[in-house]
């Protein structure tokens, strides 16, 4: 977004030009700054957005109503009534870019009065509660770039399992699972195409469930792909995939902003 947006402030003559042909006219210098300046507001609004999703999800509803007056509304007018005085109608679009940076303050005061310190990392910027997700010692989180690599983390997994007192029938499948599907992924996903690709792993032990999550940049399967998976004549065939699919609790795949994601519960 900070990309686009430098783009659109470099290209804002040609852009105004589209639309005005002669600089003497006074709105074609107020288009002209209003790609200069509004584009800056973009990087701000990609963050308040985020945020303001994230926060509705874990129903922080007083905040995210204080977030949306806040945004678009109080401050740009407060700004704008502040400033066009000075600086005319250009005002507007500074207030905009402020009232992104208000909204952006607000966020961290937020992170600040419920941490007791300025955040320290993502998880501290969103206030994330306690409840959420897996405390660190309860998951662990790998990368896999070769087979060699698979097979280790297939005994890491077991070994992690069985150390938080999970039976060896689940240990094993944990190990047996990881294995099989990131080794899917290393022997045909790595070679469709030049790219470098790895596989991110994250073993979570959660309310006595083991949670597997197996995310990869390759390419997201196709529906010809899911259909060979599901054949019922060809038995040998994706035997692998069938054991997972018919033991495991639940399996759920989702392709992501380009990323697979496949999340097993046993």
């Amino acid at each position: 977004m900070c990309a686009v947006s430098a783009l659109v402030i470099i290209l804002a003559v040609p852009l105004t030009r589209l639309y005005y042909q002669d600089p003497s006219d006074p709105v074609y210098m107020m288009t002209v700054w209003g790609f200069r300046i509004l584009p800056l507001c973009m990087p701000l609004a990609v963050i308040r957005t985020h945020f303001s999703c994230y926060n509705q999800t874990v129903d922080r509803n007083l905040m995210v109503n204080i977030l949306e007056v806040l945004d678009g509304m109080v401050s740009v007018s407060v700004f704008t009534a502040i400033l066009i005085p000075f600086i005319g109608m250009n005002s507007v679009y500074i207030a905009n870019v402020l009232n992104g940076v208000v909204s952006v303050l607000y966020l961290v005061g937020y992170s600040v009065l419920k941490n007791r310190r300025l955040p320290r990392n993502m998880e501290e910027m969103m206030v994330i509660p306690p409840e959420f997700g897996v405390p660190p010692e309860d998951r662990m989180d790998l990368s896999v770039r070769s087979m060699e690599e698979v097979v280790a983390v297939s005994e890491n997994v077991q070994s992690f399992c069985l150390e938080r007192g999970i039976d060896w029938r689940r240990s094993y499948l944990s190990g047996l699972f990881l294995e099989e599907m990131a080794g899917n992924v290393v022997n045909y996903g790595f070679r469709k195409d030049k790219k470098k690709h790895s596989i991110d792993i994250r073993v979570a032990h959660k309310e006595d469930k083991m949670i597997l999550r197996i995310k990869d940049d390759c390419q997201p399967f196709d529906s010809a792909e899911r259909r060979e998976i599901i054949d019922q004549e060809d038995m040998i065939r994706n035997v692998g995939i069938r054991v997972i699919n018919a033991t495991a609790d639940e399996v759920e795949y989702q392709n992501i902003l380009g990323l697979n994601v496949l999340t097993i519960r046993i």
